[in-house]
This record gives structure tokens, sequence and C-alpha cells, in this order.
């Protein structure tokens, strides 16, 4: 036992070594993807991203489990994993990932029918849809370790890209309590700029700072600019715009009641019930709300949900927005900072969000992953015009943790 101990000791006495993963990540016309994501699915905090050249270098604990996955990810594309004993073995892993548009797309099937009949068909799915979901999305607690990307643009230039490891937590929806029903808890931050970055962010300022060295104006009022706290406020502001709302809740949100405002498809091997809402105060704020929810057409199962929101914004000189209006705007990701900070007048926004599910051993349904894109227009009171456009994606990296609540 004596020598055994001291073999023992003489092992552990060597340092553990992690050991290196080298490749490339490509798309499929062979060119690099750069800040691509590269991490191990247990340890995305020790991850790594490709350079310009799409190339990563991710060191591998020796801890690692050899069948454990390395995820590779990228914004509009679909996520890969390998086991770490194949990617190890390959002095240069090559992995190609192929694009996945946000909002999916598919040949329409629809049966020729009466209009009679498609309308009783729509009613029935609705109604087995809607017990299928207060059934798979009781009232309860969802926790996801998430690994989140974000990518910032203005006129086709990216500016930015943002990483966080953290957790969501999804609580019931609550009028009473009020609040969010969505938190986000940050455990690490990588942000990386690109060199237009600051040229950009100097134009934002001169929109900003106009009102402020205007001499007809007697009271000047404290220079308007964006600083790194700011920069770091909207990333994360995005991280948790992607992820939007518990999915429980969004069924109460909507007029189930108005079967006018549904529609019934088939695309591919889902049925999809398709719910409109259009909203128009005056002219002044114009907006689409389109959620397509594609569910199995026996068991009525949720697998995914593709949502786009497209708004128009058009303030008279002078006009006060109203509380109504305000809460559209800022579901476009708008808030009140922006409109005074830029004296917008004329905005454009479109927003699609994906979000994909997944059935647990347990039988819960949860998460699998989110994907959104954000494109938009803001015109200033002197018709100068700023576009801008935002990508993210978040990918639960975890196993949830389900909790259910009387």
């Amino acid at each position: 036992m004596k020598y055994f101990l001291y073999i023992l000791l003489f092992f552990c006495s060597f340092p553990i070594v992690a050991q290196n993963a080298v490749g490339t990540v490509i798309d499929e016309d062979g060119e690099p993807i750069p800040y691509a994501s590269v991490y191990v699915k247990n340890d995305p905090i020790g991850g790594t991203m490709t350079d310009m050249d799409g190339r990563y270098n991710l060191k591998i604990d020796s801890l690692i489990a050899s069948d454990d996955e390395v995820i590779f990810s990228f914004i509009g594309y679909r996520t890969e994993e390998f086991s770490v004993a194949s990617i190890i073995s390959d002095s240069n892993f090559t992995v190609t990932l192929v694009e996945q548009p946000i909002m999916l797309e598919g040949a329409v099937v629809k049966a020729k029918i009466s209009r009679k009949e498609s309308t009783k068909l729509k009613k029935e799915a609705l109604k087995k849809f809607v017990e299928q979901m207060a059934n798979d999305f009781p009232k309860r607690t969802a926790e996801y370790p998430v690994f989140s990307m974000y990518n910032g643009s203005q006129d086709e230039r990216q500016l930015i890209h943002h990483e966080i490891v953290g957790t969501i937590k999804e609580y019931p929806f609550d009028n009473k309590r009020g609040g969010d029903s969505v938190a986000l808890v940050v455990k690490s931050v990588k942000e990386f700029t690109t060199d237009e970055a600051k040229t950009a962010y100097d134009m934002f300022n001169e929109i900003a700072d106009e009102r402020i060295n205007n001499p007809k104006k007697k009271k000047k009022k404290n220079k308007l600019t964006y600083t790194k706290r700011d920069l770091d406020y909207q990333a994360l502001r995005m991280h948790r715009f992607l992820w939007g709302g518990p999915t429980g809740s969004l069924i109460d949100m909507l007029n189930i009641k108005k079967p006018a405002k549904w529609d019934y498809t088939m695309i591919g091997d889902d049925a999809v019930l398709t719910y409109t809402e259009k909203e128009n105060y005056m002219g002044i704020v114009k907006g689409e709300l389109q959620l397509h929810f594609y569910i199995d057409p026996v068991t009525f199962q949720i697998n995914k949900i593709a949502q786009s929101l497209s708004g128009e914004l058009h303030i008279p000189f002078g006009y006060k927005l109203k509380d109504e209006e305000l809460e559209f705007i800022n579901a476009l990701q708008f808030g009140h900072d922006t409109l005074d900070r830029y004296r917008v007048r004329h905005a454009y926004v479109d927003v699609l969000r994906n979000v994909f599910f997944r059935r647990t051993q347990e039988g819960d349904v949860v998460i699998r992953e989110k994907n959104l894109e954000v494109r938009g227009d803001i015109i200033d009171t002197k018709k100068k015009k700023l576009s801008y456009s935002a990508e993210a994606k978040a990918i639960v990296s975890g196993t949830p943790k389900i909790t259910k609540n009387d």
C-alpha cells in the first residue's frame, strides 16, 4: 500500500495538461467564417472564436471527457456538434456550417377542400393546439443555461460581436405581480469591436448632439455621447430581447376566440397555425405581427415558433406619443432614449425570431435554441438616414431545470 501511494503521488505531481483543438470553420462555398463560436458544451466559458481567416485554437482541459461535444456555431448558420475525441485526433479539423435563415421556408401544401370545411378544420386544430399548449406549458419556472451571441451592424458593416454565458429564468406571467417574467443572469462576457465601430458611433453622437449646438436654443443640455457602458447595455438588452417572454404565457396574449385572425396550412411535415395581428394608430404607428406555430399534425405538440414583426413610425412635429404607441415602439426595440437622442421622425423596422423546442426524457417541453434578426432605418428631422441591423442566437448549453408551480 505504501508503494502504491508513492506512485499515486508521483503521477499527481505532474500538472494537468490541456489539449489543443485546431482547425478552420468555413461556409458551403469554402469561405472562412470569422467570429464563429467554438466551445465545449459543458464548458462554454472556456470557449474561443475563429479569427478573420476562420481559424480556431480551442484549449480543452484533460478532465473533459472524450465523448463530450464541441459546439461550432454562428448566427445565420446551423449549429454543428462533434466529439472531443474526433477533433483532437485531427491536426486541422475543418467544419463546414450550412446557412439557416431566421425564417425557414418550405413548400406550402393546401388541401383542395371547401371554405366551410377549411374553417371547421382550423377551429378543431386551434382547439386541440391550445389544449396541448396548456398541458405542455403549465405554470412553471424554467431555468436555462445558455450561450448567447449577438452581432451589431450599421450600413451592412459589422461593428460588434458580443457573447455571453449565463442563465435565463422564465417565471409564470402574473399581471398582479408586474415586472418582467424573464430574468437574465450573466456569468461571462466576451466582446469584440471592429475598427469601424468608433467611426460609426461618432456618427451616432453627431446626430444626437445636433440640437445641443443649435444657437437658437437658450439652454444647452449636457452632451449626449455613447460610452462603453452604453454599448454594453445595448448588447445585453439585445440578448434579453432575443429571448423574449415565456412561451407558456404566449397563448394567453393572443385572440383565440377570433378564428379570422388564424390560418391553418401544411409546410413540409408540420401543420402550421398562423396568427396575424395588425395595429394602426392614426398612421403614426403601424405594425403587423405574425406568429407561425409549427406543430405535429397528429399530437399537436409544438416544434417551432417563427415570428415576424414589422412596424413603421411617423411622428408629426410636436406630437407626443401616447402610452399604447410607446408600448408598441418598445416591442420594435425602440426606447425613449432612442427617440429623444436621434430626434426620430420616421422609422421602419423588421424583426424575425425563431424558437426551436424539444421534449426531455421526463416529458417536459423545453427550448433548444432561439435566433433573432432586427433590421431598421431611422430618419431624423433633417432627413438624415441611419440604417442598422442586429442578429442574435441563443443555444441552450446544458440541462434545463423545470419547477412546477401550483
